[in-house]
């Protein structure tokens, strides 16, 4: 790298990041040029692949600390590319909606520092299926998001069946606590296989409670008549 590349990467300031997952705090820096352009490339194809690594290349060069973004919860991921992207090009964002009874396409403007991470205060990542098996899962990360084509739909669970499995961490019994990785993925998909609905329906909650940034916006089409949208994930916030 020249010199004159290193006298601007030495004035580029640094900002903070808390990562809703855990707590942890970690620093930052704006996006640069090069990876702006990066991202517009991806925006441009309309490929979730090739967004979904850009948005990873992005946090791992701009995120100390942070070497595989990949295998962050997307929540977490969410929430750290809206801070690196407020701090980089502004904080507003007009993201364009489709209102569901007039059918029109509309733009609406939101701050980023008013989109929350949302939390239930009853979610835990321990789900008791039965008096004696506890079972510890984790959240979906960028890499399940890849792996899927972009698409994690939770409304329908024989979609994401394969990911219910991939996300339990250890399964704990009377007799101790078995680490999931482990075993072979076809004893996994197995024991998913044979729960009881309401054993299945645990873990379901799981992920339909699980952290998520979402924003409610009131916008007034055609006819006059306000409205409110939730927002929720990036593809709607970037839309």
């Amino acid at each position: 790298m020249n010199k004159l590349s290193n006298l601007l990467l030495s004035d580029i300031p640094k900002y903070e990041v808390i990562l809703p997952s855990s707590g942890d705090r970690k620093s930052f820096r704006p996006f640069l040029v090069k990876e702006e352009k990066i991202l517009l490339l991806a925006q441009q194809s309309g490929e979730d692949s090739s967004m979904i690594r850009a948005i990873k290349n992005i946090i791992e060069s701009c995120v100390d600390g942070v070497e595989d973004a990949g295998s962050l919860p997307l929540f977490d991921v969410e929430y750290i590319f809206l801070q690196i992207r407020a701090k980089s090009v502004g904080e507003g964002i007009e993201p364009t909606i489709v209102c569901p009874v007039t059918e029109e396409n509309i733009q609406v403007k939101i701050l980023i520092p008013d989109i929350e991470i949302i939390k239930d205060k009853n979610h835990t990542n321990e789900i008791k299926i039965s008096k004696e098996i506890i079972l510890k899962m984790r959240y979906p990360s960028l890499n399940d998001l890849d792996n899927r084509d972009g698409v994690i739909n939770y409304e329908d669970p024989s979609s994401f069946y394969d990911l219910i499995s991939d996300c339990i961490v250890s399964i704990q019994t009377t007799s101790g606590i078995v680490d999931a990785s482990t075993l072979p993925r076809e004893e996994i998909l197995e024991f998913v296989d044979n729960m009881t609905k309401t054993q299945f329906e645990k873990l379901l909650d799981f992920f339909l409670t699980a952290p998520k940034i979402e924003h409610k916006v009131l916008y007034t089409a055609s006819d006059d008549v306000e409205r409110e949208v939730l927002l929720s994930g990036l593809s709607d916030f970037f839309g």
